[in-house]
């Protein structure tokens, strides 16, 4: 029953039962959004269903990987999953999670409390998102909105998202030609002077946070700060005294302290210019990265 076949049926079945809604009531976000946390599901076990047991009763892993029958066998949380994907789906970012976690927070609501949390939501606030997330998890199970949505909705579903691709093209590189401009518009001096300031304040943050990178600014050709998370990791090695691993981070947001260019989201750099990965090398201590990494998905709710 966590099969990543079964999960999707489901998935397709909700998504069936929005579309019977009109799309101006709450019952139809309300069913894509229990949609969204079983195509997520799906996601996970396609890579393997054990990602989706709650790992605190060993019984609920033996049950994932078919070696025991449980009563009840529980699954992580729904944080957790959109945690897992950010890792483990490729084009699956942490603005995506952001977004997830909002639509599970207002489905709380909606089956928690006497709040109706989906009536006054309107459509520009969340389907858009929606759509991003719902190809991407797509992709990775090796579907497409056609199978998700129908072909008419899927459809409207890729224009949009063509329309939003091409306006955040546009929307970034008019940032860049405009602090570009007010850059150049300075006296020799002043722009020296903001390059070397903003030089040591990205060097210094370069060095208090382990999955960033320098990197030249492409409206003033500063240096600014490039920061990710990491999507791989090197088997640890020992060289130097030092446990090490080489960690390829995919890049996320930059900052120019110089200009004043912000880029927040990997989606943005994406069309700038700026590499979307980097790798660095760390010192690692195993035991805390996990313990880390357990706080992140399941004490993080």
């Amino acid at each position: 029953m966590w099969s990543h076949d079964e999960y999707w049926e489901k998935a397709r079945l909700y998504v069936r039962r929005a579309q019977y809604a009109d799309s101006d009531e709450g019952l139809y976000p309300f069913w894509m959004s229990l949609a969204m946390e079983f195509i997520a599901r799906a996601a996970l076990s396609k890579i393997n269903p054990v990602l989706n047991a709650d790992p605190s009763q060993p019984e609920n892993i033996y049950f994932a990987l078919g070696l025991e029958e449980v009563g009840s066998p529980k699954t992580i949380p729904l944080h957790a999953v959109f945690v897992r994907c950010v890792r483990l789906v490729q084009g699956f970012e942490d603005s995506h999670r952001r977004f997830c976690d909002f639509l599970g927070v207002q489905r709380n609501e909606e089956l928690h409390t006497g709040r109706l949390a989906f009536e006054s939501l309107k459509l520009q606030d969340w389907l858009q998102n929606y759509y991003e997330v719902a190809a991407i998890l797509c992709s990775h199970l090796e579907r497409s909105l056609d199978d998700l949505l129908g072909t008419d909705e899927a459809d409207a579903a890729r224009e949009l998202l063509r329309a939003s691709a091409e306006g955040l093209q546009s929307e970034v590189k008019r940032s860049i030609s405009a602090h570009k401009q007010v850059f150049d518009s300075k006296s020799e001096d002043e722009r020296q002077q903001l390059s070397n300031d903003a030089y040591i304040r990205a060097l210094s943050n370069y060095r208090s946070i382990d999955l960033a990178e320098l990197e030249d600014c492409p409206s003033c050709d500063c240096r600014g700060l490039v920061t990710g998370r990491a999507i791989r990791r090197s088997r640890p090695y020992y060289d130097d005294y030092r446990l090490s691993e080489e960690v390829t981070v995919l890049a996320e947001t930059y900052a120019c302290y110089a200009c004043g260019l912000n880029l927040p989201t990997a989606s943005h750099l994406r069309w700038s210019g700026i590499e979307p990965q980097f790798i660095i090398v760390l010192e690692t201590d195993l035991h805390e990265q996990q313990e880390f990494e357990y706080y992140e998905e399941y004490m993080n709710e």
